[in-house]
């Protein structure tokens, strides 16, 4: 069989001998195939480019490709893990990392556990998470075969992080017991000291296709409820911005609030830039939460579904974040965004205590991460 008969959709793992990470040669580059969602969401980025930024200090030869493993409109079909794509990277690839965002939901990566283990160049799994369809409800797996799949990829990987201790159980009860838990990369991208800008822009962050896919009723109370916030806000002489992640959400912000402040952009430094001019960002964007955390920015994550209250436990801000379904959400929120407006910070001091243990914890795996390459090779 020709070589690139191996690459075709559906063709079974060949045996490859001569595979690029298996070669004794002086690397000028580390090829690292990198399977992330790689989606049109901003979000996914913010954790892509903290992933790449650490692993480019310890070995600035690295050279990532990228694989898009979600469904999305830009790449098509989901680039998994799998068959054609292992062939690849065995061919291809020094080193395979899949990571992060919350790929666990329904085994969204759909490694196969009897494909994985072929695989020839080290495998590491990076800030990976999970998340459900809504708020107080478990990770969603539909087959029971997937736990068994999630079980072997981690066991054939060289090393595994997760971005919560939600997840570090989740994979227990899958049968992996070695997963370090470091926080979402996307927090540790900066770490910028907690403070107040005194701009007075509140980004509203809202992924509002996906609420309104998983419950109607839950969507129709979400957009009453920001706009009340909005009102609020601006009664309190504030200036709200809705802050889309991802395009589909500005049609539905145009829709239902025509007259309000939108921003929205392709590019990541442009939403660096926006959010550095926020003063307070709310919302049920996690990474949006959790990527201004390491911008300094004070912030009131809303938790809709398992990541957010996972996010909430791990961080200690269980009583600092707010359920939607909460009865008492508008008094509650209007409670913390006076408390930050009144530069009173001292709800976060448990955070940034834990923010700091987890920023040391993921430094260290990613250095661990990159030796481990550079010792594989050397082989």
């Amino acid at each position: 069989m020709k070589i690139k008969d191996l690459f075709k959709n559906g063709k079974k793992i060949g045996l490859i001998t001569n595979g690029r990470s298996q070669k004794k040669i002086d690397r000028e580059s580390i090829i690292i195939h990198h399977y992330c969602p790689h989606t049109f969401n901003v979000g996914d980025h913010f954790v892509i480019r903290s992933i790449r930024k650490y692993l480019k200090q310890e070995l600035p030869e690295s050279v990532f490709v990228p694989f898009a493993s979600a469904g999305n409109r830009g790449w098509g079909k989901p680039t998994r893990l799998q068959s054609a794509n292992i062939n690849k990277s065995n061919k291809y690839a020094d080193a395979v990392i899949v990571g992060g965002s919350d790929q666990y939901n329904n085994w969204d990566l759909r490694i196969n556990k009897d494909e994985i283990t072929k695989l020839v160049p080290p495998l590491y799994l990076i800030g990976l998470g999970a998340s459900s369809k809504n708020i107080n409800e478990p990770p969603f797996i539909k087959h029971d075969s997937y736990w068994e799949d999630i079980k072997v990829s981690h066991q054939t990987a060289r090393f595994s992080s997760v971005r919560d201790l939600f997840t570090q159980k989740f994979l227990e009860k899958a049968g992996y017991n070695k997963s370090i838990v470091t926080g979402c990369p996307a927090l540790h991208l900066f770490n910028e000291e907690l403070h107040l800008n005194k701009s007075g822009y509140v980004a509203l962050t809202f992924p509002f296709p996906v609420i309104s896919n998983r419950n109607r009723d839950l969507y129709s109370g979400l957009i009453k409820k920001i706009k009340v916030l909005i009102k609020n806000l601006k009664d309190d002489n504030l200036k709200p911005v809705i802050a889309c992640h991802d395009d589909r959400d500005v049609f539905v912000a145009q829709e239902n609030f025509p007259e309000e402040k939108i921003f929205f952009s392709n590019y990541v430094d442009e939403f660096i830039d926006f959010y550095r001019s926020a003063s307070i960002v709310i919302g049920s964007r996690l990474h949006a939460s959790i990527f201004t955390a390491g911008l300094g920015k004070p912030f009131i994550n809303i938790n809709i579904d398992f990541r957010g209250q996972a996010f909430s436990n791990t961080f200690g801000l269980e009583n600092w974040n707010i359920n939607i379904d909460d009865d008492t959400f508008d008094s509650k929120l209007k409670t913390r965004y006076d408390m930050i407006l009144s530069d009173d910070l001292s709800e976060f001091d448990n955070f940034l205590k834990l923010k700091s243990k987890y920023r040391a914890v993921y430094l260290e795996f990613m250095k661990k991460v990159a030796q481990d390459i550079k010792e594989q090779l050397a082989r």
